[in-house]
């Protein structure tokens, strides 16, 4: 099983960087399709997934329905870089993300 990621390029960067793959989406049907491409497969464990993205009502109501009925994979969801500014480290996101997943 394995961890995925979908939003930004600045976001895919760092976490490519620590092995997670991943798809580069900038637009709402992009998201759509990636979200939906990712649900089908059975090697995700963790889906991580841009808030810019995940705040779109009907990616919402698909992340939703996915909670209530699937176990995996697990949907996180983390701050974009082009979100509104926080002092969430993403380093410490990730480290919690990680340490769910190995439960």
């Amino acid at each position: 099983m394995i961890g995925y990621a979908i939003g930004d390029n600045s976001m895919l960067t760092g976490l490519r960087l620590v092995g997670v793959e991943g798809v580069e989406v900038s637009s709402l049907s992009e998201t759509q399709k990636a979200l939906n491409d990712a649900l089908n497969r059975t090697d995700i464990a963790v889906l991580i997934l841009s808030d810019i993205f995940s705040n779109e009502p009907s990616i919402r109501e698909k992340i939703d329905k996915v909670r209530l009925e699937r176990m995996t994979p697990l949907i996180v969801e983390i701050p974009s870089t082009k979100g509104a500014v926080n002092n969430t480290q993403l380093s410490g996101i990730i480290s919690k993300i990680l340490h769910i997943a190995v439960r």
